[in-house]
């Protein structure tokens, strides 16, 4: 018997075959196919449908981490298509404590699951029990929160951290376990893959379905534009802009701009999101990249942000300085196939707005003021045990 109370299929003794695209094979796929349809329907006045369940009832999708950076884009996109969103952040309970989860998630007939507890690559370094511990149990008490309550769908945001460093390029979903996650950020991969695995075991038994996406490296407005904490584009835009703002014609970029990272807009992920989670078919649990499915050098979106910022504005590397992984890039076909996701913001675009946006905030005086009063001192690696914060992680 397991501990759930069912009985232990024949196939589900035996070890697990993977597949690409796969976590477990689905052998009771019955309950998911029952009802799980998600594209009923009605229309409001000016044309916005509303989505519905299958009862009729308006859809509630739950989306935690909504706070964040990409949650707050996920929960956007979901209320221009009608859905009935539940914005869940640190102020409404800690998802670590199981009891608060399955009372936060009880109403919920799909679960989007974007908070995590990470930083950058420091607080990995030293954290790493920690990050392991915490990203695994936050996962897992969704999970069992889904099951006890009415949700028939959770999906699980994973992390580029998740696949092995010796992975061929572009990375593809079925290469997840191909090798095991290492480098200083190997224990945050190792917990969101861990979610996703206990997620396709736990949820498949109680008959619900799992999907898991796996955001590239993110940018765009919303983002956390600390040097030592954000992205690498909102870095470099927080630079660039500083540097503008103090008449100088160089900013600092780490590295000799040689290494590639996959850059998408937060958008295009929001959307895809929204669409998978949206989706009428079932997953059983499937894994999808959300990239932009193209390499960029870290000179080339250096050079882009210094065109977005200001004319005569141009990079200056440091060669000495750490870079991380050298190359990184993700294929994105599953996606484009199965729900038909597509990254098309442009570079250029994507950065306009990303610049406009955070000068339309007035941070930028902000933060020379605060230059002004007080000599710069280092920002300490985040420590958010349940941030708003996306889980396709800042460190990759």
């Amino acid at each position: 018997m397991c501990p759930g109370g069912g009985k232990v299929s024949p196939r589900r003794a035996e070890p697990p075959r993977f597949r690409p695209g796969k976590l477990f094979p689905r052998h009771d796929a019955g309950g998911l196919r029952a009802g799980l349809s998600l594209g009923a329907h009605r229309s409001r006045p000016g044309g916005l449908t509303i989505q519905k369940t299958p009862k009729g009832n308006v859809m509630q999708i739950h989306v935690t981490g909504a706070r964040g950076f990409l949650g707050s884009h996920v929960v956007a996109s979901l209320e221009r298509r009608g859905v009935e969103v539940r914005a869940l952040g640190r102020r409404d309970g800690d998802l670590r404590d199981p009891e608060v989860a399955e009372r936060l998630l009880a109403d919920a007939d799909t679960i989007i699951h974007l908070a995590a507890d990470v930083g950058g690559v420091g607080y990995l370094r030293s954290c790493a029990g920690r990050a392991f511990h915490d990203n695994f149990q936050l996962g897992l008490n969704v999970i069992r929160a889904a099951c006890r309550g009415r949700a028939r769908r959770v999906v699980l945001a994973g992390t580029p951290c998740a696949y092995s460093g010796s992975a061929t390029l572009p990375l593809r979903e079925a290469a997840l376990f191909e090798g095991v996650p290492s480098g200083d950020t190997g224990s945050y991969g190792y917990a969101k893959l861990a979610s996703s695995i206990a997620a396709d075991a736990i949820c498949g038994m109680a008959g619900r379905d799992t999907v898991t996406v796996i955001p590239s490296n993110l940018y765009g407005p919303g983002d956390t534009f600390d040097t030592d904490r954000g992205h690498v584009v909102a870095a470099l835009v927080r630079k660039a802009l500083l540097a503008v703002e103090r008449g100088q014609s160089t900013f600092e970029v780490w590295g000799d701009g040689s290494a590639t990272r996959d850059f998408v807009y937060v958008g295009d992920v929001a959307e895809g999101i929204a669409t998978i989670a949206l989706e009428a078919r079932p997953f059983g649990g499937e894994s999808f990249n959300l990239g932009s499915g193209r390499e960029t050098s870290i000179g080339e979106i250096a050079e882009a942000v210094a065109r977005a910022a200001g004319p005569g504005l141009r990079p200056r590397f440091l060669a000495d300085k750490p870079v991380g992984y050298t190359r990184r890039v993700m294929s994105v076909e599953r996606a484009a196939e199965a729900v038909g996701y597509r990254a098309a913001t442009t570079l250029a675009d994507g950065l306009a707005r990303t610049v406009n946006w955070l000068r339309s905030t007035g941070r930028v005086a902000a933060w020379l003021e605060d230059e002004r009063k007080t000599p710069t001192v280092p920002l300490a690696p985040r420590r958010d045990p349940v941030g708003d914060e996306t889980s396709s992680t800042r460190a990759a």
